[in-house]
């Protein structure tokens, strides 16, 4: 069996949990891969993505409230590589790429570094104050963006570690009382001079960086507080996630318009992503469970519980729930894996609400 048959979703949780999935019509099997017995209330994973395009590796951001590190996953050989304590600035850990064989890390005070093994010159960036969520670009792996909290998009050059872009807000509203900025999330197109921002003042935007540097694109979802973005296999279209559970289709073209609306999570969607070679959209909730929705007709495909809420994911790109051999007499089931790692675990905190808004 091929290393990406194995588990076709990664889930990171609250509570510092990180599993395996491997989803398909009639089968769900999941794993526990971090040790429970290691695990803290402080272990958070705030963030995780693919540390090479072959999907190998995973990155993986932890803590929240005392020492922040990052793990390096190998779902080729199945275990850990690399773990260190990432020292630098304060609050969680906002993103994670991999750049030149060395990781990049940006925390919430603005602090962006190069963890490079071997040299001793530190790299730095400072991003600015509140700063939730950098990406690295899917073409250009020398591209970042950054934004955040009256933080707005910008655009920086790894190799020269220089600024190259910065957002500017739009035109006062209609009392002519300046916009607020609250970048939850972005992700870049393919042609990489093309950055979708979402917001927690309801805010989706496209913005060309070669064009200019308001938005050509400003669609606002009244009374929703947007967390998560991902592009879709049509590059004019992007799904963004809700505090309220809800997702939307969003197609980017002129004025923008959102085409369809996905239901089912009862919690905050903390990620979604969308097949390549399926019609099939993923996402992951506080409310504990992983959903499966199809693009097209917006029906829910199948949901799977995993004991902890979850605040990241990382999904293949070829995601699919077909079968790799055809089963007439399968029923449908979902097992845990145990390997001896740790028993079932299930959060201890669900005093807090499982809506509650991504912030």
């Amino acid at each position: 069996m091929s290393f990406k048959d194995n588990f076709n979703v990664f889930v990171g949780g609250k509570s510092g949990i990180f599993k395996g999935v491997r989803v398909k019509e009639k089968s769900c099997v999941m794993k526990n891969i971090q040790n429970l017995v290691s695990i803290t209330d402080d272990h958070q994973v705030s963030c995780m993505t693919w540390g090479d395009d072959d999907e190998k590796e995973i990155l993986i951001g932890c803590g929240s409230k005392g020492v922040r590190s990052v793990k390096t996953y190998d779902t080729e050989n199945h275990s850990f590589k690399t773990s260190f304590v990432c020292e630098l600035g304060e609050g969680n850990i906002t993103g994670i790429a991999r750049y030149n064989g060395n990781i990049l890390t940006a925390v919430q005070s603005g602090h962006i570094k190069l963890w490079r093994q071997k040299e001793k010159e530190e790299f730095l960036l400072n991003a600015g104050e509140n700063l939730l969520r950098m990406r690295q670009a899917i073409q250009q792996k020398n591209v970042i963006a950054t934004g955040g909290l009256e933080n707005p998009l910008k655009l920086w050059d790894l190799n020269k570690k220089v600024n190259t872009f910065t957002a500017k807000n739009i035109s006062h509203d209609w009392l002519q009382l300046r916009v607020p900025i609250g970048v939850a999330d972005l992700c870049f197109l393919t042609n990489n001079k093309q950055v979708v921002t979402v917001g927690r003042y309801g805010h989706i935007r496209l913005y060309d960086t070669k064009a200019q540097r308001r938005p050509v694109v400003n669609l606002e979802m009244k009374e929703e507080s947007l967390t998560t973005v991902s592009t879709c296999a049509d590059d004019r279209q992007v799904v963004c996630g809700t505090g309220r559970g809800r997702m939307n289709l969003v197609d980017l073209r002129k004025t923008g318009k959102i085409l369809n609306t996905y239901k089912g999570p009862v919690g905050a969607v903390t990620s979604v992503a969308v097949s390549k070679v399926d019609s099939c959209l993923v996402s992951t909730s506080f409310d504990r469970y992983l959903y499966i929705h199809d693009v097209e007709s917006k029906k829910l495909l199948k949901k799977v519980y995993l004991t902890s809420k979850l605040s990241s994911m990382v999904m293949r790109s070829e995601f699919s729930l077909k079968e790799p051999e055809k089963e007439e007499n399968a029923e449908d089931s979902c097992e845990e894996i145990f390997d001896g790692s740790g028993e079932e675990y299930s959060d201890n905190d669900d005093s807090e609400d499982d809506d509650e808004e991504s912030s």
